[in-house]
């Protein structure tokens, strides 16, 4: 059986971060597909495929969370 009590310590604290950071999730995620383009294409790695189109899902699930998130707090 498992103890759980480290985990409930740190459960709150988390629920607070991510409440916190969740609305930077679409900007973080197309910043990470951003690098990772600008870094494939400095490593002369434009071959991968997968590795772009791994960057760019990030960009356009980055742009999709973020219009969420912005029409969520918005009023109108």
């Amino acid at each position: 059986m498992m103890n759980h009590g480290l985990f409930l310590t740190f459960a709150p604290n988390f629920n607070d971060f991510m409440k916190k950071f969740a609305p930077y999730t679409g900007l973080l995620l197309i910043i990470v597909g951003t690098l990772v383009l600008v870094a494939a294409f400095a490593a002369g790695l434009t071959h991968l495929r997968s590795l772009l189109l791994g960057a760019l899902a990030a960009i356009v699930a980055g742009i999709v969370l973020h219009i969420r998130t912005i029409k969520r707090q918005s009023r109108y």
